[in-house]
């Protein structure tokens, strides 16, 4: 297979923004047709990006299109039952985030996948990012030490207090909030770099109950908000390894790392991508290693990341018959931890988590 022929399902902002113009500019992958309930956008995104077909209807796809991965981009709430019909269909499938709404729901479909002998790749691809990357080579080597306890800021201040292009009202109802929206990059990535936790503990709480919209079409509009919109999550990843992430729409500016992880020998401090300057600094004992002070980590030229990264290195896995980094597995395993931070806050005791994931 020279190619893979992908079919995308959900034509909103996401697809037309981040993942189309990824697609239709990747060497190994032929985009045959796009698919949304709302013909006008699928009608639209056929038309920009030169599609040959477009569907109103994942069924009439399935059914009449050639093609081996479906790339699922609609919203949070129809990922699980349209993710679960491609797979049942013989169909690989790369999905947003989150691919499922629980722990049981992700578990169908990492067996349905295994069981139809196909490829399940979910979002989010943060491991997939040389910086992730490069931190994890950093950790492995023992450039710090003995991983002691990490700092995660996976934050912003909420898609009402931004200039949002469409209503943001659903992203503050009961399912919705900051945890899959945001919490589940830093998640991704903290348990990417240091592998599966064990236990997870907890505080949420809505701590801004009413929001206006800030600009765009749907400025001023009042939502009152129903899911927690903030959540401090502690993990533990065994022998007295620990690490603090924040999932919430309370982070309106900061300063902090994007992500600090501390050592028995030194520090690792990641910038936010928009920060400007050395991605990762790394300090060091000098009593140990005989140098002292912060020195910045120089990373391989070229090196870019992109939510549509994802899909490529799906697509290699395809053709190459490889297990993906961005498995099923791991996005399970993150969902688990999500579920059950909302378990540890409501009762204030420490979960144990039950699933886990290869690390490649």
């Amino acid at each position: 297979m020279d190619k893979v022929k992908v079919a995308v399902v959900g034509c909103g902002m996401i697809a037309e923004q981040s993942y189309l113009p990824g697609i239709v500019q990747m060497e190994k992958a032929k985009l045959v047709a796009v698919c949304d309930i709302v013909e006008e956008r699928a009608e639209l995104l056929q038309e920009k990006f030169g599609v040959l077909r477009y569907y109103t209807d994942l069924d009439t796809m399935l059914a009449e299109e050639e093609f081996d991965l479906l790339v699922n981009l609609t919203i949070i709430p129809m990922h699980y039952p349209l993710n679960l019909k491609a797979l049942q269909a013989g169909k690989h499938v790369y999905s947003e985030k989150t691919f499922a709404l629980t722990t049981e729901e992700a578990t169908e479909l990492v067996e349905t996948a295994k069981a139809k002998g196909v490829k399940l790749g979910a979002a989010a691809a943060t491991m997939l990012s040389p910086v992730n990357q490069m931190v994890r080579r950093l950790v492995e080597g023992g450039a710090i030490g003995k991983v002691t306890f990490a700092k995660v800021v996976s934050s912003h201040g909420g898609p009402a207090a931004e200039t949002w292009p469409a209503d943001p009202t659903w992203f503050y109802k009961k399912g919705a909030g900051p945890l899959p929206d945001m919490g589940v990059y830093g998640l991704h990535s903290i348990t990417g770099i240091l592998g599966p936790a064990r236990r997870v503990t907890a505080f949420a709480g809505i701590s801004v109950p009413v929001r206006y919209v800030g600009g765009g079409p749907f400025a001023g509009k009042r939502i009152d908000v129903e899911e927690d919109d903030l959540n401090l999550i502690m993990l533990d990843f065994g022998e007295a390894t620990f690490a603090i992430v924040d999932g919430s729409f309370c982070v309106r500016a900061t300063k902090a790392p994007s992500m600090e992880i501390m050592g028995s020998d030194g520090t690792i401090a990641v910038q936010p991508l928009w920060g400007g300057g050395a991605p990762i600094s790394l300090w060091r004992d000098e009593a140990k290693l005989g140098v002292r002070g912060w020195t910045e980590v120089e990373m391989p030229a070229g090196g870019r990341w992109s939510l549509a990264n994802g899909v490529e290195h799906l697509i290699d896995c395809i053709i190459e018959d490889k297990e993906p980094i961005v498995s099923g597995e791991h996005a399970r395993h993150v969902l688990e931890i999500m579920d059950k931070t909302k378990v540890a806050a409501k009762t204030g005791v420490t979960q144990v988590l039950e699933t886990t994931f290869p690390r490649r």
